[in-house]
């Protein structure tokens, strides 16, 4: 009786492990349609905290940001901080197209939008006018990203470069000055064959030349002729008597 009852039980216990596995089996399957709802879910929720990330990241960021349509050239939005650099509003710049701020002919902006677009190049150095009316030189790193839909947008980061042109342009006028001031001294070292009666000097092409016209063709000097007393007395004895 005992031995019976304990198969009965053996029975009953391995009924309800086959429930229970097939339970298991049951909840491991998961319905196709229901998988990929939760797949677009979360690629949603990830494509949204992208954005939310990204437009933290433009907005509050210290550099001068646009977005441009590479097609038109309409700004279709600037950040704080473009705001504070060029004078207009937001509602303003986004009223505009890139070819308002860029002195470049609209062709020629057209043209460079469109290597930036093709990622042919990066880096730019423009000139940009402010709502003041002031042109300043820039600095424009530019890429093609991708919005939703496949539209192509520039996301151009500005630096102001003014300053450092001003810098450069000064040193590259110092370093013209110099070496025409070395060349010109060069000029007239060496040797410089004279005439020892005329005093006439042979100039690079065998030309006798008088020193004064020499000197005038390598120089910045200027002359004015007066006479010395030796000669004035030689030229001029009636006026230059011995006491």
């Amino acid at each position: 009786m005992g031995n019976e009852w304990e198969i009965v039980g053996n029975e009953k216990n391995m009924k309800d492990d086959d429930t229970k596995k097939e339970q298991c089996d049951k909840g491991a399957r998961v319905d196709p349609e229901q998988s990929d709802h939760e797949r677009n879910r979360v690629e949603e929720a990830l494509r949204e905290s992208g954005e939310s990330l990204f437009r933290n990241v433009f907005e509050n960021h210290a550099a001068v940001k646009l977005l441009v349509d590479p097609d038109t050239g309409d700004i279709l939005d600037a950040n704080r901080a473009a705001v504070n650099y060029y004078g207009w509003s937001r509602e303003q710049l986004r009223r505009m197209r890139i070819q308002d701020i860029n002195t470049l002919p609209p062709d020629d902006v057209k043209r460079e939008m469109e290597k930036a677009r093709k990622s042919q190049r990066i880096y730019f150095e423009f000139r940009h006018r402010l709502a003041s009316g002031e042109v300043r030189d820039v600095a424009v790193y530019s890429n093609n990203i991708t919005a939703t839909g496949g539209k192509a947008i520039l996301h151009s980061i500005i630096h102001d470069i003014t300053e450092h042109k001003k810098t450069e342009e000064e040193r590259e006028k110092l370093i013209r000055e110099l070496r025409e001031a070395i060349d010109k001294i060069k000029t007239l070292s060496g040797m410089l064959p004279i005439c020892a009666s005329c005093k006439k000097i042979r100039d690079d092409k065998g030309y006798w030349k008088q020193i004064e016209e020499y000197l005038r063709d390598h120089s910045e000097a200027e002359f004015s002729h007066s006479l010395c007393p030796d000669c004035a007395k030689k030229l001029y004895p009636e006026f230059y008597q011995e006491e």
